[in-house]
């Protein structure tokens, strides 16, 4: 599916809107990676184009005792691929929809802030004539394609919120809707290797494509994992470096091996690489040592800081066939060609 990017090369037009009934607000961005037929749905697909620092703005349903808009946050511009179990919204998604876990996207967020004055849906509704000029303006000054704009016009009804999960929301909205201070939320230095487009991608719950969060993570996970060992009475020695295993830990006569893992999706699964395996199966014990659900957020120097996490211990853990599934191959290539 293609997304038009209106907004593209207008700094100006950062900002977007979540539509939700969830109790955990402003803690991500969290939504499938397609529809209930399997099919890309750009209501998912618009979180993979928030970048560092954008505004996401939230609807709720409930919050303020009528839908409308309750909060705000800014995005980290990092999103993984994860599971999650979701059900569409509407009469249609409700009487098909699954919660079957299914491929997904997450984004943190960061900074959520209540508004002091929510902006309900009758003050919405207030602005109808005004909200249908702005949209006029948009598509004839963006001629061709959707806008994802955050609300739906009828003849037939009154003015709703857009029956997705996640809009565009332009900066012209703001101002009609009494929300221009969020203008002057600060945003982080512009880098020359973000020119729009796609946010950065992290991957599945093994593998984070930006360096710094998947450092931060692992070192996270491992600093749990030391503590807890300590907490035992284990003598603890780092060896991730030059092993095929992260810690070595002593006791007396008992002597085991430690694999760590962080991530900050809810794993179900984690990578691991040959040399892992191979170690699981020695005569030396070895534990698994799991962390999922670990917090992150990039400071205003770019420093990433973690936090938080459910800790889940395996002992005496074998990387046993019937539990690997092979997800790379090394390929020798055939003479000639």
């Amino acid at each position: 599916m293609a997304i038009n990017e209106w907004w593209a090369g207008d700094p100006e037009q950062r900002y977007w809107m979540e539509i939700t009934d969830r109790s955990d607000l402003g803690a991500d961005l969290f939504a499938p990676t397609a529809d209930g037929s399997g099919r890309p749905y750009w209501g998912y697909e618009l979180l993979t184009y928030v970048q560092p620092g954008d505004v996401v703005l939230h609807w709720h349903k409930s919050l303020a005792g009528e839908p409308g808009i309750v909060g705000w946050s800014q995005a980290t511009g990092s999103y993984e691929d994860t599971d999650i179990e979701w059900q569409a919204r509407g009469t249609v998604g409700r009487a098909s929809g699954s919660l079957a876990p299914r491929p997904a996207w997450r984004m943190p967020l960061l900074n959520f802030m209540l508004l002091p004055d929510p902006v309900l849906i009758t003050d919405v509704r207030s602005h109808d004539a005004e909200l249908r000029q702005i949209l006029a303006e948009l598509e004839t000054e963006h001629d061709g394609g959707s806008l994802y704009f955050p609300f739906g016009f009828s003849d037939k009804r009154e003015l709703r919120a857009q029956q997705t999960y996640f809009v565009k929301m332009p900066r012209e909205v703001l101002e009609v809707l009494g929300l221009d201070e969020l203008e002057r939320v600060p945003r982080p230095a512009p880098s020359p290797s973000r020119q729009g487009g796609k946010a950065d991608k992290r991957g599945d719950s093994g593998y984070i494509a930006d360096s710094a969060v998947r450092s931060a993570i692992e070192w996270h996970a491992v600093n749990l994992a030391v503590e807890a060992y300590i907490s035992l009475g284990y003598e603890v020695e780092y060896t991730g470096a030059s092993k095929p295993y992260d810690l070595l830990v002593t006791q007396g006569s008992d002597v085991r091996r430690v694999e760590v893992k962080g991530t900050s999706g809810a794993a179900k699964t984690v990578e691991l690489t040959i040399g892992e395996v191979d170690n699981s199966r020695e005569t030396t014990p070895t534990d698994l040592y799991v962390v999922d659900g670990i917090q992150w957020w990039r400071e205003a120097d770019g420093t990433v800081q973690t936090d938080g996490g459910d800790t889940r211990w395996w002992t005496d853990w074998v990387a046993a066939d019937s539990s690997l599934k092979a997800t790379r191959f090394r390929y020798f290539l055939p003479s000639g060609g």
